[in-house]
């Protein structure tokens, strides 16, 4: 299996937190990465599990899906968290992204 690291590069120029940000979306996992992505296109239409979080407080998402276009997710990034977590997957911080399109309940 591959293990993977992310680091945030150049200091950012704002910072966000999970505490005051207002009405954001904090996916936790995404789902049928073989089936919901085109490699061809750079496309993706993913389901999701998550939470709208407001000022700290997560209310849980329920039948979420995210879509978007790799290119573009890329460079929407904003930011990208100092401190990095433990996954099953590798070491990686939060990293902030503008304008993903999101459907759900």
């Amino acid at each position: 299996a591959d293990f993977y690291h992310v680091f945030p590069g150049a200091p950012a120029e704002q910072e966000y937190s999970l505490d005051t940000a207002e009405n954001v979306i904090l996916i936790d996992d995404l789902h049928a990465l073989h089936a919901g992505v085109s490699s061809l296109e750079g496309s993706f239409s993913l389901p999701i599990d998550g939470w709208v979080v407001n000022k700290g407080k997560k209310t849980s998402i329920d039948s979420a899906t995210v879509a978007g276009d790799f290119r573009e997710l890329l460079q929407s990034i904003v930011f990208v968290e100092k401190e990095a977590e433990l996954t099953p997957g590798g070491v990686c911080p939060r990293i902030w992204v503008d304008g993903l399109s999101i459907t759900g309940e």
